[in-house]
């Protein structure tokens, strides 16, 4: 394992974010984002979507929304990105987050405020606009992977970005003796290609060859986690409670160019 410090930021800031696209930072942390009282006001409206949705890549969870990871693996997964993303947002946004506001959408007027060239949702190659955020509830028994998220997409042909920073808004953790913990290794995966060689016949890498994290995150309910997506990362496995995050991606291209948000 690795003996380096994660380093991490614990605000939400122009600095911070800069820091993380360059490397010096590893992580961007900010404890209670998401406001006490959201997720006991949603929650119902969102566990009960997460029973009612399906996630093709693995049985580890669910997932309300077809996430762009899904839309890579098949052209009927692509299609349906397509068709669904500007619905499941007003969903998630109308019907899961009524009355008290999605932590995305504050995530996203932030992010406009303090990005010299502001922040948007990104747009398909078609021109409809993405998926903004993702919903995933992983129960006991559930984990996620070591993997890392690829940079560009078709579906988003559009854009060519430099970075692409994996945000999640955390609405539920399981006790502090449950797992669940974002789990980091002290690796960053440039070369896709090679990436993609290594892969399981499912998704992500083989953890008994991948060897133990480097660092093991336990944020509370209500954080915010940002990190480089090519940083090869997981989800421990839960033995107790359920963890519920909103996650999406912040695509970084040109200094001059605004920041382009999808799930």
């Amino acid at each position: 394992m690795s003996e380096r410090q994660l380093t991490a930021a614990a605000d939400l800031s122009y600095d911070a974010l800069t820091g993380l696209i360059k490397g010096d930072l590893d992580l961007i942390w900010c404890r209670g984002f998401s406001p006490p009282g959201v997720y006991e006001a949603a929650g119902p409206r969102i566990e009960t979507a997460c029973d009612a949705s399906t996630y093709t890549l693995t049985p580890d969870f669910q997932c309300v929304g077809v996430s762009i990871g899904e839309a890579n693996e098949s052209p009927e997964k692509a299609e349906q990105y397509v068709a669904e993303g500007a619905a499941t947002t007003r969903f998630i946004r109308e019907s899961l987050f009524a009355g008290v506001g999605s932590p995305v959408d504050r995530l996203l007027a932030q992010l406009d405020a303090l990005w010299p060239t502001g922040a948007e949702v990104a747009r398909t190659s078609g021109g409809s606009p993405a998926l903004l955020n993702v919903i995933r509830r992983w129960r006991s028994g559930g984990q996620a992977n070591p993997h890392i998220d690829q940079r560009n997409s078709d579906i988003l042909g559009g854009y060519t970005f430099t970075r692409r920073l994996g945000v999640n808004v955390y609405l539920e953790v399981p006790p502090e003796d449950g797992g669940g913990e974002l789990e980091l290794w002290d690796r960053v995966v440039h070369d896709e290609l090679e990436y993609r060689e290594q892969r399981r016949h499912d998704y992500g890498l083989d953890r008994e060859r991948l060897g133990a994290p480097d660092w093991t995150v336990r944020p509370a309910d209500g954080d915010l986690l940002i990190f480089d997506a090519a940083r090869v990362h997981g989800v421990r496995h839960l033995t107790k409670g359920q963890r519920v995050a909103m996650a999406c991606f912040l695509g970084v291209r040109g200094a001059d160019d605004s920041l382009a948000l999808f799930a």
